[in-house]
């Protein structure tokens, strides 16, 4: 598990102030003085350093996915009302209230809406953000990178699963080194594969009696 600095955690304690303030608000333009005294967030670039780059040359990611057609009556009946709110209206859930904030079994986290696996738990920390936190993506061609400039005086760097662009979150250059990101992923967004290859102890005592 990685600590932030205290520099580092005070950017995510308050964009997740910023976030809370959305959700109690609707009308977009109540907290444009607290996002705008936040720090713009920067593109990470399109290698191992997570150095900053252009937002447009961060879409340019190596995708080796191949798109599918989302149908979007067959995912109101599938998926949950807020679950369908982010992925396909890139909301937000609130801090904290994701079941996937504090989870760290061994597994493989996929898109909600496609299944695509997307993240590795051995890349998943606690970052104090109050949303699922990640340093690293199984592999580049798995999400793609858009700039969002949907919160005034704020530039971030949206997350969508290159598959079937179910937007996951967005991503941040104040996460632990050598790479310095930090996937902020919604728990709504994805859904845990637990990995299959540890036996359980119901497993492993079966396998003793033969």
């Amino acid at each position: 598990m990685f600590s932030l600095s205290r520099h580092a955690l005070g950017h995510t304690r308050n964009f997740a102030l910023i976030a809370a303030a959305r959700w109690r608000q609707p009308n977009p333009l109540v907290g444009v003085v607290a996002a705008a005294a936040v720090p713009i967030a920067r593109c990470f670039a399109d290698s191992d350093e997570g150095k900053t780059t252009n937002p447009s040359k961060a879409n340019n990611m190596e995708n080796k996915s191949e798109k599918v057609t989302v149908n979007k009556e067959e995912l109101r009946k599938r998926l949950t009302p807020l679950q369908y709110q982010v992925t396909q209206e890139a909301g937000t859930e609130r801090p904290y209230t994701g079941c996937y904030n504090k989870h760290y079994e061994k597994g493989v986290y996929q898109c909600i809406v496609c299944h695509q696996d997307l993240f590795s738990s051995d890349t998943k920390y606690d970052s104090g953000c109050g949303w699922p936190a990640f340093n690293d993506v199984l592999d580049k061609g798995k999400v793609t990178l858009h700039r969002d400039a949907s919160i005034p005086g704020m530039v971030r760097t949206e997350v969508r699963c290159s598959k079937c662009s179910a937007h996951m979150g967005h991503v941040f250059d104040d996460g632990p080194p050598p790479k310095h990101h930090r996937f902020c992923i919604n728990s709504a967004s994805i859904v845990f594969v637990k990995n299959a290859a540890a036996p359980t102890a119901a497993s492993t005592t079966t396998s003793s009696k033969k």
